[in-house]
């Protein structure tokens, strides 16, 4: 199972528990269902970059575009390699240019 999938199950699984529950825990969790956050989006990418290049770089700043992340891959020193786009409701990960 995918990470993406796996977290998925997670929500809708914490989604159900919570149903009889307190109002505000019901909003919270609504908002997980209404889009990606940063740090799903950097455990998606991690898993697409494979672990040679996420060993040896980083992933720098997340940023949210609305529909889509752009993200970028950073060498130790903090200078970029490469950004990337996240697509929030398919989870693809696509490399746009530096």
């Amino acid at each position: 199972m995918t990470p993406k999938k796996q977290i998925l199950k997670f929500i809708q699984q914490a989604y159900e528990n919570n149903r009889q529950s307190d109002p505000a825990e019901k909003e919270v969790i609504q908002e997980l269902f209404d889009g990606m956050s940063t740090g799903t989006a950097r455990i998606i990418i991690e898993q697409d970059v494979g672990p040679q290049i996420s060993e040896e770089y980083n992933i720098g700043t997340v940023e949210n575009k609305g529909r889509y992340y752009i993200a970028k891959i950073v060498r130790p020193d903090g200078s970029p390699i490469q950004r990337l786009l996240i697509d929030k409701q398919t989870g693809n990960v696509q490399m746009v240019g530096r």
